[in-house]
């Protein structure tokens, strides 16, 4: 079989084991798949925290394949099946087959690459469209072909519609440039490639300006939440994050890699550098001052799991033995990222308690959603102090209803629907939160009761607890003071 073969056929089996998974496994959609689903059923030219490609994708998949866990997330499954085929033709090309072969299939053995080929985040679209607008640009450098520049913007565009932290491209590739074809700096031909880029961008940008530049207020506000320099607890916090994504043993051979670029100057190695190291880099940096999630940086490791395929394929050379330790014990860690309550039977439950098992925020869903629809008639107005809470009854209750945040946080999408409350007036609610109706809640409504509370177990342990009330008389709007963004 040649390696072209074997990848597909590789990376078709993982495929299909992700849509068993999705089918099979009793798990839900997490509060963001759920709010990402939600916005596709309100399509506009972009959203308070993300752009919205993630919608976009969400219409056209639930539209095909309807509202259900598969309809959701086999955009992600098939992303990332393709990108991982488009790695293996861009690689081969600059390392040969057996890099290529790994570069396409050992990244289904980091933790990080498995969550984005299965949850349909934004992460999904960004990272393949910031992967080929990559090795586009690749191509277009060593090549300065207009008609490539053309495609890179494009691609550039694509990646800006999914996440803005696609904006990295820009320096990324001035920067890769000047270390390795300064000419082009003072060339036209790579300059137009902003002209679809921006082009791509202005209907988001546009939004912002209708908006008050409410996304952009919201990812400021992140880069400052609870910031304070030095933070080493974040900071090392952050690390072990980068380290588990990858599967941990990957991870120090991405960092052998980076050193190797830096000392060989080897310019493929550069370039798989150039856009690995200063996206980690700064995300190391920014969480000397504060927390930054593990997925931020995830995307400067499309070209980081090529250079970790590079030196692995070294391994190999030297020692199968050890080639195949890093293979099975990658495999472990990905097999306990679907499973979790494996870690139980391998006597590893105080390693991961149920309570810090991160497969909880998936579970109970479907179950919260079956209890609500007992109680829903089609007329109620439901609604949660959590965007968590009513994405996911939006999407599990019977007839997937309207759903309304009061906000007593800061302020989210639903924030932006509110003009659509006064339909309600008069009619009476569905209340679910984690625990309380909040006398801010309470005052817009003549009366209230608890219908239920409801318990939710993982792996024999209670997770969540929610309640259940029925608010009569809706006095048509929420008073509510979102506190920032």
């Amino acid at each position: 079989m040649s390696p072209f073969l074997l990848a597909l056929a590789v990376n078709l089996l993982f495929a299909l084991f992700r849509v068993a998974y999705v089918l099979l496994y009793p798990i839900d959609l997490s509060p963001e798949e759920a709010q990402y689903w939600d916005w596709s059923r309100r399509l506009d030219l972009s959203y308070y925290s993300k752009p919205p490609m993630v919608a976009y994708m969400n219409f056209v998949s639930t539209s095909l394949l309807g509202n259900s866990e598969l309809g959701v997330r086999i955009t992600p499954i098939l992303l990332s099946f393709i990108l991982s085929l488009a790695v293996f033709l861009f690689v081969r090309r600059i390392f040969g087959d057996r890099v290529a072969l790994l570069a396409s299939v050992l990244p289904n053995l980091f933790v990080g690459t498995s969550i984005n080929a299965v949850l349909m985040t934004t992460d999904a679209p960004f990272i393949f469209f910031w992967g080929l607008s990559v090795i586009f640009i690749y191509l277009a450098v060593e090549r300065n072909d207009i008609r490539l520049w053309v495609v890179v913007g494009i691609l550039a565009g694509l990646s800006f519609l999914s996440k803005y932290p696609a904006v990295f491209l820009f320096p990324l590739t001035l920067l890769y440039m000047f270390l390795t074809r300064r000419d082009l700096l003072f060339s036209p031909r790579p300059y137009l490639s902003l002209v679809p880029a921006i082009f791509l961008s202005l209907p988001v940008l546009w939004w912002n300006l209708k908006h008050d530049f409410v996304s952009f207020r919201h990812v400021s506000n992140l880069a400052n939440k609870g910031a304070h320099f030095p933070n080493w607890g974040s900071f090392l916090e952050f690390l072990g994050g980068q380290a588990l994504l990858l599967s941990i043993i990957p991870f120090f051979f991405l960092i052998y890699g980076w050193w190797k670029a830096v000392k060989d100057r080897d310019r493929r190695l550069v370039f798989l550098t150039v856009y690995s190291l200063p996206v980690f880099l700064f995300f190391a940096l920014l969480a000397l001052k504060k927390k930054v999630y593990a997925n931020w940086p995830g995307f400067g490791y499309f070209t980081g799991a090529i250079l970790i395929a590079v030196f692995i394929g070294r391994l190999l050379e030297k020692s199968r033995i050890a080639f195949w330790g890093v293979v099975l014990f990658s495999s472990f860690l990905v097999l306990l990222l679907h499973f979790t309550p494996l870690v139980d039977y391998l006597g590893m439950r105080k390693l991961i308690p149920p309570k810090r098992d991160p497969v909880k925020v998936m579970v109970g869903w479907e179950y919260l959603g079956r209890e609500v629809s007992g109680f829903y008639t089609g007329r109620e107005l439901i609604f949660s102090t959590a965007y968590q809470i009513s994405a996911e009854l939006a999407f599990y209750v019977k007839g997937n209803p309207r759903t309304f945040v009061f906000h007593l946080g800061r302020r989210t999408q639903y924030y932006l629907w509110k003009d659509e409350l006064p339909a309600f007036k008069g009619e009476d609610a569905i209340f679910v939160s984690y625990g309380g109706l909040p006398a801010s809640v309470k005052k817009h409504f003549r009366s209230h009761e608890l219908l239920k509370r409801i318990d939710v177990f993982w792996r024999g342990e209670k997770i969540k607890s929610f309640e259940v009330y029925l608010l009569k008389g809706f006095e048509g709007r929420f008073d509510e003071v979102p506190k920032g963004y």
